[in-house]
């Protein structure tokens, strides 16, 4: 019996084919060097794109390979999300899979003289409006993953309002990024 499905994974593909989404990517893409440089690190494209979208080099030291997707809106569902980017689409030698998400979340907030209304969070925190997962390989990988994500699926769903892991552990996991070691991490990614 397989320990996972690692065996899904692309090797040093020769032709990689895009899906499609070219603005959405490259919005995200934008977005994402944008918050890593905010964070003080480094950030490098590589020259062919062959699935490896970013190289980020940290503060302490550490490289990681990145893979970056965006996910998008479900019809009819606020918080409901597709994600395209299957198993088989993630490169064996890529360490993280970002997933950006245009999502900002509804804060509840009672006002004396209207009552109790909807405002969207970034308008009271000053931050982002939008929602990163930053999952590592492994935690794709894993046999367990699919409990609740089809990682296996072309295009597998989400629901940002009722996460499970690995997802809940991944959003907005920046720190992954300083990580010496990518060894270890499953038992936080995958309730074992």
């Amino acid at each position: 019996m397989l320990k996972d499905n690692s065996h899904l994974l692309r090797s040093f593909p020769e032709d990689l084919s895009h899906s499609g989404s070219e603005g959405t990517g490259r919005r995200s893409e934008a977005l994402f060097d944008e918050h890593v440089y905010n964070l003080g690190h480094e950030v490098y494209v590589p020259k062919s794109d062959r699935g490896i979208d970013r190289v980020v080099v940290t503060r302490n030291g550490c490289r990681k390979t990145v893979q970056i997707t965006a996910a998008s809106t479900v019809k009819n569902c606020e918080t409901g999300f597709n994600v395209n980017k299957s198993i088989k689409r993630i490169r064996e030698d890529v360490d993280i899979l970002a997933i950006y998400v245009d999502h900002d979340e509804l804060i509840e907030v009672n006002l004396p003289t209207i009552g109790q209304i909807s405002i969207p969070k970034s308008q009271i925190t000053g931050e982002s409006s939008h929602t990163w997962f930053l999952l590592p390989k492994e935690a794709v990988v894993h046999k367990k993953a699919c409990n609740y994500y089809n990682f296996k699926s072309t295009c597998w769903y989400f629901n940002i309002s009722k996460l499970k892991q690995p997802l809940l552990m991944a959003r907005e996991n920046w720190a992954l990024l300083e990580r010496k070691s990518m060894t270890g991490l499953i038992e936080h990614f995958i309730p074992i």
